[in-house]
């Protein structure tokens, strides 16, 4: 048997006056650290600061003795030095032996004070080893000492010197004739309750001097120490209050946009307070006044100090959530007002953009202010907030309309501007270099089509069912470079890894060539299958059989169906030195291609050209044979922005379906071979062992199942681009169920969509043909019925895409990548069930149910759609 553990009355312990403090010294002063020893003095001081508020004040002394002591002396009126009726205590033993004890709790001594528990005096008296008080006041020189919180009699000087426990305020004389009244007190905090190594900051002890001299004009700080060996003295006093502050505090060489803005103003809020009865009230009105400075610089720092009766609220609070608000308010409706600011569609700045450059104090003096902790690190006074909105945006907005600041105010507002474009700007780079890096140890898989450099909301990831939208050419293939002498695929892919940008050729609609840049050369797929075009020039070309040729008139063809002598688009250049510079001739006019260069650089840079007659007159190249390759190669691609062909050295032009049809800028394309596995019935880690699903997980960068980060997603939208056929649905499917397991976030934020592409092209006969893309048969034959009824002429047969890869450039563009006309479908929920349930009934392990389905769905297939 084992003794039962009793828990009973005897076991509660009630820790009586300062014991408390000495048991967690941290619940009163903050920490134990070196944070703690400043707070002992700041405990000490902000009393005395609070007498210059009521002023009552004009000169606090700081002492710090070279025994580690610190002496606090003020000219105030004294705490006060009679018998409390209650406590039977007289006033300087009460507050400062009594936790919750002091005249700052609604009564008449102060109308503001920082202080709010009446714990911080007879904290630091609870945590000294000996703590001296002298009190000057009607007449008299009062003196007392504690030791820990106990009043006693030291026999000498010092905190080691002997005493005996004696209660009571002892009266040691009578003050001079003239001699101010005040308080002084000097302590000897005791190192066991602390750190070891914590001590006392002189350079805190400084700055907090300097800050409560700057929010207390009429009072004059000295600072005296006598460490290590060094006595000094220094005086902080500065007259024109906060706006002395604010010079202080801005950046060194910073120059300022404007001027000091000097902010006054009262105002009101309601909150519940204790009555002297201490009876809640609901409703109390207070009275809060504020004090703002601030100004702009030409820099980029901030530094926005906020205060409450004079004590620093280092993480702010509502005063802050205040003023943030009614400067981002008055600057906006400003800068809406201001005609020739802000560009069409751009954004309102941001606070950041606002706060960047400026140097700004805010001071609020209220009655019983209410903070987080006792180190009055942040204010809670909910109310003040409105109050300081008010009436700091009440003078933004004078500000910025009256004539004799308003082109003062115009150069911030531009800065302002200024700030959040250079910061949209900034995050673009972010998230591009982002974009790059994510995973870049474990390499990008290389059919990767990435965008360039956008923000991540906006960029789309497009997952391209088959390899069949990126047509592509062997690596040996040579290009037309604009200079003459052309490079292979293999060398324009080293080139852009180095940041080498080269321009070739390309054709406008119209069939006129000009000069582009090759974006993004790549490698696309490994061991493609090939096809080799033969030319009547003796060219010859190897690519995939999807890849599109341009013909003569402008159409484009796969490289499979390319029929014999049909025509190609031609490119012909024909140099000729004319006064030292090279113009070269494009089928049908001349550009000039390179500045001056000498005849031997020519020679050597250009190589051979061809040379069309007269230089001229265009002709064609014709196809002399089209053969299927039993080999495979690895197989390249680049991109040419907005006009989605480009020359090839043999002297056509070619371009690649979906790669051009995208925008570079934000849409990044990622090939999918064939079907991805069906992860309903796999374990995790065959899923991640397949290709296709490990290339999304990695693209995507934002990792799977429980550890998915959405915010890490390198892509705003996730675009799902299928055929308009069944297989195109099975792999639609899968893809939506690999995204329900394993990266549902992504659907439930509405960032996952499935592309919609047409099923038929109905063209118009005439002069002026019409083009409408349908996406059902009977759609289409609506459509077709419709035109016609209307007097048109249908082209027929109307053609059926088999899928994306049969699209030109255009058509892709228009119908399922440009944002503006495309239709696209945002995949929910109840899409993921529906695909589960699909995915159930067509791939498990189930046979009947799908045998029935079969059965009963035959009825409703549309055998004319089958390709047989």
């Amino acid at each position: 048997m084992t003794a039962e553990t009793l828990y009973g009355a005897d076991d509660l312990t009630h820790l009586e006056g300062l014991e408390a403090v000495r048991k967690r010294p941290g619940m009163y002063i903050g920490s134990t650290d070196s944070r703690g020893i400043n707070h002992l003095f700041t405990e000490i001081v902000d009393n005395s600061t609070d007498e210059g508020i009521a002023g009552n004040a004009t000169r606090v002394v700081v002492t710090l003795h070279a025994d580690g002591s610190v002496q606090v002396d003020d000219d105030g009126r004294g705490i006060p030095t009679g018998v409390h009726a209650k406590s039977g205590l007289s006033g300087v033993e009460l507050v400062l032996t009594r936790l919750h004890a002091g005249g700052k709790f609604g009564g008449s001594g102060y109308k503001t004070s920082g202080g709010l528990h009446g714990v911080g005096a007879s904290a630091v008296n609870a945590l000294s080893h000996r703590f001296d008080v002298t009190v000057k006041r009607d007449g008299k020189v009062h003196q007392m000492s504690f030791a820990h919180g106990v009043p006693a009699v030291f026999d000498g000087p010092g905190p080691k010197a002997a005493f005996t426990h004696q209660t009571g305020l002892q009266i040691t004389g009578r003050m001079k004739r003239g001699e101010s009244t005040g308080t002084s007190i000097r302590y000897w905090y005791d190192a066991r309750y602390f750190e070891n190594g914590s001590s006392l900051d002189v350079e805190s002890v400084r700055a907090k001097l300097r800050n409560t001299a700057f929010l207390v004009p009429g009072v004059t700080y000295v600072l005296r120490h006598a460490i290590e060996d060094t006595i000094g003295e220094e005086t902080f006093h500065y007259p024109n209050g906060l706006a002395d502050m604010v010079d202080f505090l801005a950046p060194a060489g910073d120059k300022a946009v404007s001027g000091t803005l000097i902010v006054n103003g009262t105002g009101t809020y309601q909150e519940n307070a204790a009555d002297q009865n201490g009876v809640m009230r609901s409703k109390v009105e207070r009275q809060a006044e504020v004090e703002v400075a601030l100004r702009w610089g030409t820099g980029y720092e901030r530094a926005v100090e906020c205060f409450t009766n004079t004590i620093r609220n280092v993480h702010g609070g509502t005063h802050r959530r205040g003023f943030d608000r009614a400067v981002v308010k008055a600057l906006h409706d400003a800068i809406s007002k201001t005609r020739g600011l802000l560009k069409p569609k751009e954004d309102m700045p941001t606070l950041d953009d606002v706060l960047e450059g400026m140097t700004a104090v805010v001071h609020v003096r209220i009655p019983e202010p209410q903070f987080t902790s006792q180190t009055k690190d942040e204010l809670s006074t909910a109310g003040i907030t409105k109050v300081i909105q008010g009436v700091v945006e009440r003078y933004l907005k004078a500000w910025t309309e009256d004539r004799k600041t308003k082109m003062e105010a115009k150069v911030v507002l531009q800065k302002v501007v200024d700030a959040s474009r250079v910061r949209l700007t900034q995050k673009q780079q972010k998230d591009a270099a982002r974009r790059k890096t994510a995973l870049e140890g474990a390499s990008m898989p290389p059919k990767l089509v990435d965008c360039r450099a956008t923000g991540v909301s906006r960029s789309e990831l497009f997952l391209v069912e088959g390899d069949s939208a990126l047509g592509c050419f062997t690596g040996d293939t040579m290009v037309a470079m604009a200079y003459g002498r052309p490079r292979s695929f293999a060398d324009l892919v080293a080139d852009w890894q180095f940041g080498i940008t080269h321009y070739g050729y390309a054709t406008t609609d119209t069939g006129r060539v000009v000069v582009a840049p090759l974006l993004e050369p790549r490698l696309t797929r490994y061991m493609a299958p090939l096809v080799r075009v033969t030319l009547d020039n003796g060219g010859e070309i190897r690519c995939t059989p999807d890849h599109l040729f341009r013909l003569l008139d402008g159409g484009y063809r796969r490289a499979d169906e390319l029929v014999i002598n049909q025509s190609l688009m031609p490119l012909y250049r024909s140099p000729s030195i004319v006064d030292g510079g090279r113009p070269v001739w494009m089928n049908d006019r001349g550009i000039w291609a390179l500045p001056k260069l000498d005849t031997e650089v020519e020679t050597t840079m250009f190589g051979h050209l061809d040379a069309p007659g007269d230089g001229r007159s265009p002709v064609n190249h014709q196809v002399r044979s089209v053969e299927m390759l039993e080999e495979v190669a690895d197989v390249y691609d680049l991109t040419v922005d907005g006009l989605h062909n480009f020359a090839l050295e043999t002297g056509v032009f070619v371009h690649n379906s979906a790669r051009m049809a995208r925008v570079s800028e934000y849409q990044a394309l990622l090939p999918l071979r064939g079907k991805i596995l069906n992860v309903q019935k796999a374990s995790l880690g065959d899923t991640l062992r397949n290709a296709e699903i490990a290339s999304i997980v990695q693209v995507l960068g934002a990792g799977t199942g429980r550890t998915f980060d959405l915010a890490a997603m390198r892509y705003g939208r996730v675009i799902l681009m299928a055929d308009a056929d069944v297989d195109g649905s099975h792999i639609r499917t899968l893809l939506i169920t690999l995204f329900a397991k394993y990266m549902r976030p992504v659907i439930e934020d509405g960032r996952l969509y499935a592309a919609m592409p047409p099923l038929h092209k109905v063209v118009t006969k005439g002069r002026n043909p019409e083009t409408r893309f349908t996406f059902t048969q009977r759609e289409m034959e609506q459509t077709v019925a419709r035109l016609e009824k209307a007097g048109k002429q249908i082209v027929t047969p109307v053609p059926r895409f088999k899928g994306l890869g049969e699209m030109d450039a255009d058509e892709l563009w228009e119908t399922t990548m440009n944002p503006a006309t495309r239709s696209v479908r945002r995949i929910t929920m109840d899409d993921v069930d529906a695909a589960e349930t699909a995915l159930e009934l067509l791939m498990g392990e189930k046979v009947e149910p799908r045998r029935a389905w079969l059965v009963e769905s035959s009825s409703r297939v549309d055998q004319s759609a089958i390709d047989l």
